[in-house]
């Protein structure tokens, strides 16, 4: 039985407890997508390539992503942060996120190092995004000028 006084997590309510479900299946969703793709069912990505490097002649800040996040579900997690750093991170991030939210919603707690979703701080999660997408642009950036 779950202790309601523990350091870790707390109760959660119905609606926390459904929005983390809708988390889980969203990225669950997200890897299928690629899942999908690897195994030729769907087709991702521009026939042309990108428009970005094709008018700029450098990648853009989501160039090597959809490789990177093929290469990550295919199991080789070193090779795709070096195709694209920030597309592993986040990768990493949300398998993270999607096993608590997943337990979460089967517990039906509230883990202390992950608040329900509507307590969530959209405008922090966007900022950090911006700079890992950043970062990996200037990871990018720098290899392919190198």
């Amino acid at each position: 039985m779950l202790n309601s006084k523990s350091k870790w997590y707390s109760r959660s309510a119905k609606e926390d407890r459904l929005l983390f479900m809708a988390v889980f299946l969203i990225i669950c969703a997200s890897f299928s997508t690629f899942f999908l793709y690897r195994q030729g069912f769907l087709r991702l990505g521009l026939t042309d390539g990108c428009a970005f490097k094709r008018n700029f002649g450098i990648p853009c800040p989501t160039c090597y992503w959809t490789t990177a996040i093929n290469v990550f579900v295919k199991g080789g997690t070193i090779k795709a942060l070096f195709i694209q750093p920030a597309a592993t991170v986040s990768c990493i991030i949300l398998i993270f996120v999607a096993f608590f939210s997943l337990l979460s919603f089967i517990l039906g707690v509230n883990f202390v190092f992950m608040p329900p979703v509507r307590l969530w701080r959209f405008d922090l999660i966007i900022f950090f995004a911006s700079v890992l997408i950043l970062a990996g642009w200037a990871v990018t950036l720098l290899r392919t000028l190198a």
